[in-house]
């Protein structure tokens, strides 16, 4: 008859068999434990209640070196316990518990274990997860402006040709901030609010549906976190001025890094939008498809879409002087009235 596995033993079988890390064959013997082994059927309940406490965990990863002094600590606190323990029983002896504190000992540097192996998994899974949530709001978006376009002779919203300054510069007083455009697509019901809240920029606050008609912009830049294509001192941006480019011609993206808090900063032209902590963003092409991108160098023939092509200082009256020089303007919303 073979040995029954110790305690221990189960342990490191059941945390390979909840990491997907067991073989097909350790699989398949678990499973037919778990059918008929009450207590093995506990056992496995306790350490999947401990793995529950991964999705709960937010913090730099550990190092190696931290590691490896964390579980001798382990091992040695376990140790002492245990010698503790054994002159505790034979002076007083007692009834064995459940689980021994070397046992304890052991599952919780396991565990530790398990942590500092699987927590960068976990959060590039929730990163993926906020990158996907923001490509289907970029995606909306685009569905949005091209509802609108199709009511407005295939013109994507903007104000054409007017005397105003789509960034406070000083000694000017004209201000029209480019958000204005995408607030059009709200009050002409195109798009919700909520659709230009970015996911991965932390929860907002909805806008008070009884005061929507008293607003021509959004009432904070909180409200909107994402860039659109210059529409303010531009000239009209149609669905099909470039059929050939369209591909490629960035019209919408995760705010512009370039001018944070409503001033030009030349170091952060090449950087990415900090929606997504620096590490890319979700751009909106005019043909209507969303990418994924690590670079502002991705609009028409490696267009930074951040800024205009070989203008390095800015005062709010800019505008793009090549048709497929993408221009995402930051958005400063004011709520404007």
């Amino acid at each position: 008859m073979s040995e029954t596995p110790s305690m221990h033993e189960d342990d490191e079988i059941l945390v390979d068999y909840l990491a997907g890390q067991a073989s097909v064959q350790q699989r398949e013997d678990i499973r037919r434990r778990l059918a008929g082994d009450e207590a093995f059927t506990r056992r496995s309940a306790r350490i999947g209640d401990l793995f529950k406490v991964l999705d709960c965990l937010d913090g730099p990863e550990p190092g190696e070196a931290l590691i490896q002094r964390t579980l001798a600590a382990a091992a040695a606190a376990a140790r002492t316990r245990a010698l503790i323990d054994r002159e505790a029983l034979r002076i007083h002896p007692v009834a064995r518990a459940a689980f021994s504190l070397k046992e304890l000992g052991a599952m919780a540097a396991l565990l530790f274990l398990v942590v500092s192996i699987l927590l960068p998994s976990f959060r590039a899974a929730s990163e993926l997860s906020r990158q996907n949530a923001c490509a289907g709001q970029a995606g909306k978006i685009g569905t949005a402006l091209t509802q609108y376009a199709n009511d407005n002779n295939e013109i994507l919203p903007g104000m054409g040709q007017v005397d105003a300054n789509w960034m406070h510069a000083a000694g000017q007083d004209t201000f029209r901030p480019n958000s204005q455009n995408l607030w059009r697509l709200v009050g002409g019901r195109y798009a919700t609010p909520d659709m230009f809240h970015c996911p991965a920029t932390g929860r907002c606050e909805p806008i008070d549906q009884a005061k929507m008609g008293q607003f021509n912009d959004f009432p904070g830049h909180e409200y909107i976190g994402y860039s659109y294509h210059n529409a303010v001192n531009g000239e009209p941006l149609g669905l099909n001025t470039f059929d050939a480019s369209a591909a490629r011609m960035a019209i919408l993206a995760d705010c512009n890094p370039a001018f944070h808090q409503g001033r030009f900063q030349p170091a952060l032209v090449t950087a990415n939008s900090p929606n997504h902590g620096g590490r890319g963003q979700v751009v909106l092409y005019l043909d209507g498809h969303v990418e994924w991108t690590r670079s502002s160098t991705v609009g028409v023939n490696g267009d930074n879409i951040w800024i205009i092509d070989g203008v390095h200082t800015y005062t709010g009256r800019e505008r793009s002087t090549r048709a497929t020089d993408s221009f995402l303007l930051p958005n400063f919303g004011g709520g404007s009235r």
